[in-house]
């Protein structure tokens, strides 16, 4: 089936255009909304959802989102570099369609009527973990299908630039089974959640700058304020230092840490500026692999030099 520039089928994208535009979505709503048969539409939302840019809703579990531009279509187009894929997203129109989005959700929160945008806590996470540089820490008091908390795609994208990423969850947290195989997929990650006896607020908090924190009736709120941020933060690391690992997510031979594909880690190095010998230096890999992953990246990224292909990568937030 034919790709767009994104990644996606024709009609996945449509639907994905439209799951943008609000917060959660009935199937039903959306085969009425796209005069779709409801089967058809289905079938476009499982691979929005394989392809991690759809999701069941936080707020209602028969209902689904879209996740934000800025986490998943750099997530599809590093599977697709990973997997070979033919024909390849293309970085240009991936970062064209976030930039797009990006001004569009600007004009609506500046216009009279902007509380009809997506104001879900999903999504203002999202839009700030993507402009995270070093630092990410979950504070997880409860489990929510389908929360933040526990979102693979923020995580993906956390490792593939390199974010230190950290979460405390009490201990109800635990006992919900899909919470459970979220925290045996992080830690195969490395980024094992610890466990503290109480978690006070549900928050994230980003590089120490700025967090969300999120109440009981699911309102998310964004906070700047550095008395209120110095207090989280402070919060944060006591429960970090304090919080135990889970016995049952120790990693053994038989779960070794889920190695990131090495042209990700290619990609992040070239942009530091390093040479080909450097880099297989820190990879302990030949010379020769390294400047066939650079020349299979520059394909990939539609670049002319290495240098613009590690520019390229961080502009659509590959790395």
């Amino acid at each position: 089936m034919a790709r767009s520039g994104i990644g996606l089928d024709e009609r996945s994208e449509l639907l994905y255009r439209r799951l943008l535009r609000r917060t959660n979505w009935q199937t039903q709503e959306l085969a009425q909304v796209m005069k779709w048969p409801a089967s058809e539409v289905a079938g476009a939302m499982d691979t929005l959802r394989a392809e991690g840019l759809a999701a069941v809703s936080a707020d209602d579990p028969t209902a689904f989102r879209a996740v934000e531009p800025c986490i998943a279509l750099p997530a599809l187009l590093a599977r697709s570099m990973h997997e070979g894929r033919s024909p390849q997203p293309r970085p240009v129109e991936i970062d064209r369609f976030i930039a797009l989005h990006e001004r569009a959700v600007e004009r609506i929160e500046e216009s009279a009527d902007g509380d009809g945008y997506r104001h879900d806590a999903c999504t203002v996470i999202e839009r700030m973990v993507a402009k995270a540089e070093s630092d990410v820490v979950f504070l997880v008091p409860r489990h929510l299908e389908g929360d933040f908390a526990f979102s693979r795609p923020i995580v993906d994208m956390a490792l593939r630039r390199g974010t230190r990423l950290r979460a405390v969850w009490a201990p109800a947290v635990f006992h919900a089974h899909p919470a459970m195989a979220h925290a045996q997929w992080l830690a195969q990650q490395d980024v094992q959640p610890r466990m503290a006896d109480s978690v006070p607020v549900y928050a994230m908090i980003m590089d120490g700058a700025a967090a969300v924190v999120v109440d009981e009736a699911r309102e998310p709120r964004v906070v700047r304020s550095p008395a209120e941020l110095d207090s989280l933060c402070a919060m944060a690391e006591r429960l970090w230092e304090r919080g135990s690992a889970v016995r049952q997510l120790r990693r053994t031979r038989a779960t070794a840490t889920t190695r990131r594909p090495r042209t990700e880690i290619v990609l992040r190095l070239l942009a530091e500026g390093l040479t080909d010998d450097a880099i297989a230096r820190r990879l302990g890999c030949s010379v020769r692999t390294v400047r066939n992953d650079v020349a299979a990246a520059m394909v990939a990224l539609d670049a002319r030099s290495r240098f613009q292909a590690g520019a390229r990568a961080m502009q659509v937030g590959l790395i």
